[in-house]
C-alpha cells in the first residue's frame, strides 16, 4: 500500500504567488505547458492557484508563453543580466 501524496503547497504552508519565478518555473513543462495535478502533487485548490498565478506571470512577461522562447534564451526565470 502506499502512501498517498501530500500536497507540497499545504505541506509547507507555502503561498503561491506570481513574482515568486523560481517557485513557478518549476511546475512548467520542458514544452511551456503548465504541469498536471498529478506531476506537480498538489491538491485541487492549490493546483488552480498556481495556474492562475503561472498565467499572470505569462501576460506580465515574466515567464515566456512559447516553447520556442524557452529555447532561445535557454531556459525560464530570470535573464543573466539581472544578476
Amino acid at each position: 500500500m502506499t502512501k498517498p501524496a501530500v500536497c507540497p503547497f499545504c505541506k509547507g504552508r507555502m503561498k503561491i504567488d506570481y513574482k515568486d519565478v523560481p517557485m513557478l518555473s518549476r511546475h512548467i513543462s520542458s514544452q511551456g505547458k503548465i504541469v498536471s495535478r498529478r506531476r506537480s502533487r498538489a491538491c485541487a485548490k492549490h493546483q488552480r492557484d498556481l495556474a492562475q498565478a503561472v498565467r499572470r506571470a505569462r501576460y506580465l512577461a515574466l515567464l515566456p508563453y512559447s516553447p520556442t522562447h524557452i529555447w532561445k534564451t535557454g531556459g525560464v526565470g530570470l535573464s543573466r543580466s539581472t544578476i
